[in-house]
């Protein structure tokens, strides 16, 4: 019994000694896991800011196409590259926005001629940004981001552990978004075109809002007539993975100017029902006969698999089976019905074979037979008439000369 308690007592100890080793060998950290997408997320980029929006008692509307204009005074954030499928669309989205619409875009939408056409803001091309470069607007863009107050800016520490956001500011004589002019941390990078505004337009002549990098504009609202257009250079700011990092709802915000009660449209893809869907809802009676009617020329000229009832199979009775039906059928009916029966098998036979026979006489009949089958005509004549009466010794060659007849008949090559 005492070596058993100090086996338990060993045993204690080592598992003592073990636990201490772990806690001090080891180090726990708790750590944030994402979690993953689920439900619309998984289908909709836009759907974090869809949700931003909502909270805001903003209203959001995601028509599956552009086939009408949002209501008045509301915004339209349009990111469809089949937008202009036809071409009523764009004289349309450009009356809409003239009468008081609020349009987003990307820069990437600059490249569409019919958009180009209308809208004061011009991308920025190759031989444009390399203009640019030599004629040194950086350092005025680097001026103005110095006179933003410190205490703005995001912490030095915070920007090396996120190299991906950058700062950029509202410039000076536009209107800031929240009141005080601010520096933000956009994140996500961009991946649009540069912007640019015309060259004889100042940013306190046109623009309402815009924000401004070191390199140029990253967003910039222009009105146009009683509406307003915004163009952003981020193609990352509103979707899931970037809205909710760094200033990105803040600035998402801003660029829909979303307020109570404001509705926000996207339209981000141009779908279309599958045509034949389209054809069901729109003429589905007229598909409903088209079947029936070929179902029916079908069913009419399909082919049977086989026939209708089994076809019996063909067989051949034994001589003393066909001796003893005949004997039977005598002992019934008699030898004048024997000679019907036959009589009426050679005419049946004959039908199928000898043309109008049905129309002629006895004499022509038996003509006719003949002639087919190379007999006496005036031996099938005396054997057809039933009329005759026939001794037991008579009969039997009456009624081989029929059956040769008809079997003659029947089968032409067995003559």
């Amino acid at each position: 019994m005492k070596f058993e308690h100090l086996l338990k007592v060993l045993l204690l100890a080592l598992l003592l000694a073990l636990g201490a080793w772990v806690a001090n060998s080891t180090e726990w950290v708790a750590e944030d896991v994402p979690t993953p997408r689920q439900g619309e997320a998984l289908t909709n980029e836009l759907y974090a800011t869809q949700q931003v929006v909502r909270q805001l008692g903003g209203k959001v509307v995601r028509p599956k196409e552009l086939a009408a204009m949002p209501p008045r005074h509301a915004t339209l954030m349009l990111s469809s590259w089949h937008w202009d499928l036809f071409p009523e669309r764009e004289r349309m989205l450009r009356e809409w926005v003239k009468n008081g619409g609020h349009l987003v875009i990307g820069a990437d939408m600059l490249y569409s001629e019919r958009l180009e056409a209308w809208l004061p803001i011009r991308r920025i091309d190759d031989e444009d940004e390399d203009d640019e470069e030599e004629g040194g607007t950086a350092p005025e863009s680097a001026k103005e981001a110095a006179s933003v107050p410190a205490s703005s800016a995001p912490p030095a520490d915070k920007k090396r552990k996120t190299p991906a956001c950058e700062e950029v500011i509202e410039p000076e004589g536009v209107a800031p978004a929240y009141g005080v002019r601010r520096a933000y941390k956009l994140c996500g990078g961009r991946g649009y075109p540069r912007i640019k505004m015309p060259a004889a337009v100042t940013w306190a002549v046109q623009a309402e809002w815009a924000l401004k990098h070191q390199r140029g504009p990253d967003a910039v609202r222009v009105a146009l007539g009683k509406g307003q257009v915004t163009v952003i250079t981020s193609s990352k700011l509103f979707f899931n993975d970037h809205v909710l990092e760094g200033d990105n709802t803040l600035l998402a915000m801003a660029a829909l100017q979303v307020h109570r009660g404001g509705e926000v449209w996207f339209v981000s893809e141009e779908a279309r029902p599958p045509l034949l869907a389209w054809i069901w809802d729109q003429g589905w009676v007229a598909v409903l006969m088209g079947l029936l009617a070929l179902a029916a020329a079908l069913w009419r000229g399909a082919v049977r698999f086989g026939p209708l009832a089994t076809p019996a199979m063909p067989g051949r009775r034994s001589m003393a089976e066909q001796v003893k039906g005949t004997a039977r059928f005598l002992t019934h009916h008699g030898a004048d019905a024997l000679h019907a029966a036959q009589v009426r098998a050679l005419d049946e036979a004959a039908q199928g074979r000898l043309h109008h026979y049905a129309r002629l006489e006895r004499s022509a009949r038996a003509q006719a037979i003949a002639h087919a089958t190379g007999l006496d005509a005036d031996t099938l004549a005396r054997a057809l008439d039933r009329r005759l009466k026939r001794s037991d010794r008579e009969l039997p060659p009456t009624l081989e000369l029929l059956e040769t007849a008809r079997r003659s008949l029947n089968n032409p090559l067995s003559r």
